[in-house]
C-alpha cells in the first residue's frame, strides 16, 4: 500500500480544512490528564469533515510507562473513557507513550504498564509509541499489538513493524505538527461513530 500521511501536534488546532489541504490523511491527538491538549468530540467531528481520520495516544508524563501494571491500569481506564466521550469505536487501538530514551532494565516495568493497559482494555488494542528500542522490545514481548516509532533515541533504526512512523515538522494552519507516515492499511486510524 502507499504510504498515507498524517500528523500529530498537542494545544494547537490546525483544523480539517489545512490538514486537507496539506495532503494528510490522519491527525494522531492525544488524550491526558490535560485538558487542554485533548482531542474532543466536536474536532474528532471537524476532522471526519475533511476526510481526516484520528489516532490516539495517552500520555501523562514522558516516564509514566514506568509506573508499571496498576499505572497501565489507571491510564486506560482514563483514556478508555476519553476516547469514548471523543467517538471514539470501542474496538479502536490506543496508543500509550514511552516519550523518553527508555533502557532495556527499565523494559520489565513497561511491559507490566502495557499488561496492566492490556488488562482494561485488551491487548488487541494496546499500541506503544517510543523510540526503536523500546518499541522492539514491546513487540517482540507480545505486550503491544501496535506501534508508532519516532526518530528520537532510535539511533537511525526503524522496526519495520512499526504502523506509524514519526518524522520531521511543519507549521500547518498556524500549527507546529509532527509528520507521521502510516504504513499499514489499519494502523488505528477511525471516525467518531
Amino acid at each position: 500500500m502507499p504510504d498515507t500521511a498524517g500528523v500529530d501536534y498537542a494545544w494547537g488546532r490546525p483544523g480539517g480544512a489545512a490538514l486537507k489541504a496539506a495532503g494528510k490523511k490522519f491527525a494522531c491527538r492525544y488524550l491526558s490528564g490535560d485538558e487542554g491538549k485533548n482531542l474532543t468530540a466536536e474536532e474528532a467531528r471537524e476532522l471526519a469533515a475533511h476526510g481526516v481520520s484520528c489516532v490516539v495516544v495517552w500520555e501523562s508524563g514522558a516516564q509514566r510507562a514506568l509506573s508499571g501494571k496498576k499505572g497501565g491500569e489507571e491510564d486506560a481506564r482514563k483514556a478508555e473513557t476519553l476516547a469514548a466521550h471523543a467517538g471514539m469505536p470501542g474496538d479502536r487501538p490506543i496508543y500509550f507513550a514511552v516519550d523518553f530514551d527508555a533502557t532495556p532494565g527499565q523494559q520489565d516495568d513497561i511491559n507490566a504498564y502495557l499488561d496492566g493497559a492490556a488488562g482494561v482494555v485488551g491487548r488487541e488494542r494496546v499500541g506503544i509509541y517510543g523510540g526503536y528500542y523500546p518499541v522492539k522490545r514491546a513487540l517482540d514481548a507480545k505486550k503491544a499489538a501496535w506501534a508508532w516509532q519516532t526518530p528520537a533515541w532510535s539511533g537511525g533504526q526503524w522496526d519495520a513493524r512499526a504502523h506509524i512512523r514519526q518524522g520531521a515538522q511543519q507549521t500547518i494552519g498556524g500549527t507546529a505538527c509532527d509528520l507521521n507516515t502510516a504504513k499499514a492499511d489499519d494502523y488505528g486510524q477511525w471516525t467518531p461513530h
